[in-house]
């Protein structure tokens, strides 16, 4: 989980949202927006933030996870271990705000 800013917090479900369902390993399931979908370094990233409030996440943190292939070609989330790398994606998310409210100005 990392910081971004918060400002760009989404609090509740449109029409167009793309919703992503995480099953974890005990069978339980939880649902995220999906805010973003970014190439870095040639590799894409996905970055989510839960639709329902918890007390697990802070308003202003979002999961990031590379965007893979499992063996049958489906899509997973892998998830990103080098915190040095996470770093580097906040900051190309944020990037990438900026530039989207630099342009809708």
């Amino acid at each position: 989980m990392t910081d971004f800013k918060e400002k760009n917090r989404k609090t509740e479900i449109e029409e167009d949202d793309e919703i992503v369902t995480m099953t974890y390993d005990d069978g339980t399931s939880e649902d995220f927006f999906c805010i973003a979908e970014l190439d870095y370094e040639g590799k894409w990233y996905a970055y989510l933030q839960p639709v329902e409030e918890t007390e697990d996440f802070a308003e202003d943190e979002v999961l990031i996870y590379e965007i893979g292939e499992d063996e049958t070609g489906a899509e997973v989330f892998l998830p990103i271990e080098d915190d040095e790398l996470l770093e580097k994606l906040v900051e190309e998310l944020n990037k990438e705000i900026q530039s989207d409210s630099d342009i809708d100005e």
